[in-house]
């Protein structure tokens, strides 16, 4: 599976700690595994979003492709 990370994510995911971006990196990693769920609502392409403790990733998957679009703590992510 190939892995491509928006600026946004980039940009968010510098400002952590090294243990929580470990955790992060190997959820991602670990993708379609995890507590994964599809976001509800007229999401053109489709998002899913991968909960990771308090943090929030979305991403969107199509055939062997995978864009990390954000990532935030769970009351920030949706906005």
């Amino acid at each position: 599976m190939r892995f491509y990370y928006s600026k946004t994510f980039e940009k968010k995911f510098s400002k952590y700690d090294q243990k929580l971006q470990k955790k992060i990196f190997d959820a991602i990693q670990a993708l379609p595994e995890g507590d994964v769920k599809q976001m509800v609502g007229n999401n053109i392409p489709v998002i899913y979003r991968l909960r990771v403790s308090k943090y929030r990733i979305l991403f969107q998957m199509k055939s062997g492709e995978v864009k990390i679009l954000k990532v935030d703590t769970r009351g920030d992510i949706y906005k």
